[in-house]
């Protein structure tokens, strides 16, 4: 099943959804970073050390799929 969870440009966070990831085997959605585009400029969510401008890299789950998908498998 596509998905971010096996895709090359996904790299998984130690942050976890409260709720199951459809295709695994009752494990959590993960929280990842998407390397797929160079980070872009943006306002810090409240309560992060990261200042106004900073380059972030997209959070995505691991059930999310842009259609752009590259599998880390062959």
């Amino acid at each position: 099943m596509k998905g971010c969870r096996n895709c090359n440009h996904w790299d998984a966070l130690d942050e976890y959804l409260d709720r199951d990831d459809p295709a695994t085997a009752g494990q959590k959605v993960r929280i990842g970073l998407c390397r797929r585009y160079a980070p872009r400029p943006s306002v810090a969510p409240p309560g992060t050390d990261t200042g106004p401008g900073a380059s972030l890299w997209a959070r995505v789950n691991s059930d999310d799929w842009c259609g752009e998908w590259d599998p880390k498998f062959s």
